[in-house]
């Protein structure tokens, strides 16, 4: 397969040369022959155009458009002439192309496949704040912390620490892989700074309360407190709230869980993964132009590329769905228009202009 990925734009310019040159880099790592220009190429299996607003007509025997920031009637009457030749536009969501359905365009003329990130964000731990000083009596119940790390892990949560008393417990927590910062002693310029950037503040004791728990509340910061004395009197002030170690532990692995399940959302919207679901998508594309058999019912591997083509089923928006959407693109060229004419200063070649249009015409 030879693909010629059509940029529009300087490929080093803004976000489209991005995600041409990145569909590149994965083509190319795939022993996929690709290449990036500004014009199609009428020898290559495939031309992609980034994006379709430039693409004028069929050139090879595959061509697909990239489609997005369809905001205006006349890009979607656009993309209705285009796609007249073009086999498939690939939007850049389902709910993109669900809306396109449903205004008139053909549903087996679509597909979406979700954007990528660079994969250079990486999610920091999630930091829980203690502060208070262990007591003689056992009332703060620091060992339920030691009892906690046996049943999270040091991947997802780290812990700062001020208040004496602690350093047994800690020793051990370390030894375990996390993450610890401890102030033995309370340092009131420090406690400032330290509240405001925990994710969780943690109280374990069941003594009527933590006046921490108060300052967390007064930066914004969410709790984990047992449900006792004035904890209970703050409406809405208590986040989680446990008594057992049980009921800490569930607590711990439901974060971890929700922070996993962000990541999971878009564990697939790489660029490798999004030249895959491309490749899916031609390799589909180019057996059935060259009437080559799809061994049966063709299937892909993500819920977006080749499955989302082969999901005939439109998604029928309903009527005021529809009127909401259209009237979006009307006033979006309305609204495209009379930002230009503002801009406009020059009347007298405004005016020309539209004479030479007319003229054109006719």
């Amino acid at each position: 397969m030879r693909v010629r990925i059509v940029c529009y734009e300087d490929v080093d310019a803004w976000i489209l040369g991005k995600f041409a040159r990145r569909l590149h880099e994965q083509l190319v790592s795939l022993q996929i022959e690709a290449d990036i220009a500004k014009v199609p190429d009428p020898s290559a299996d495939i031309n992609h155009h980034i994006i379709y607003l430039e693409y004028e007509g069929r050139t090879s025997p595959v061509e697909t458009l990239m489609i997005t920031h369809i905001d205006d009637i006349r890009k979607l009457n656009l993309v209705k002439r285009q796609l007249q030749t073009a086999q498939v536009g690939i939007c850049m969501s389902e709910g993109t192309m669900i809306e396109l359905a449903n205004s008139g365009i053909p549903r087996e003329k679509l597909a979406f496949i979700n954007p990528a990130h660079d994969e250079v964000m990486q999610p920091r731990k999630i930091k829980i704040g203690i502060t208070s000083k262990v007591q003689p009596d056992g009332c703060k119940r620091e060992t339920m912390l030691l009892e906690l790390s046996e049943y999270i892990s040091p991947a997802n949560f780290e812990f700062v620490i001020m208040g004496f008393g602690w350093e047994p417990i800690l020793d051990k927590i370390k030894a375990k892989g996390f993450s610890v910062t401890y102030y033995p002693e309370f340092n009131y310029k420090i406690y400032l700074d330290l509240i405001p950037v925990l994710d969780y503040y943690l109280y374990l004791g069941m003594d009527e309360g933590s006046m921490g728990f108060m300052d967390a509340l007064a930066a914004g910061v969410k709790t984990i407190v047992t449900p006792q004395g004035y904890h209970l009197d703050a409406d809405c002030g208590i986040t989680h709230a446990f008594v057992t170690i049980d009921e800490l532990i569930s607590i711990f692995n439901k974060i971890a869980a929700e922070r996993q399940a962000l990541l999971n959302s878009i564990a697939s919207w790489n660029w490798r993964d999004y030249a895959l679901k491309h490749l899916e998508i031609w390799h589909y594309l180019i057996k059935k132009e060259k009437g080559l058999p799809l061994n049966g019912a063709a299937q892909g591997k993500y819920k977006d590329g080749l499955n989302s083509l082969l999901n005939l089923k439109v998604n029928s928006l309903a009527s005021d769905q529809k009127l909401q959407y259209k009237f979006k693109l009307y006033k979006g060229a309305f609204d495209r228009t009379l930002y230009k004419l503002r801009k406009i200063k020059d009347f007298k070649t405004l005016k020309k202009k539209i004479a030479n249009n007319l003229a054109k015409r006719k």
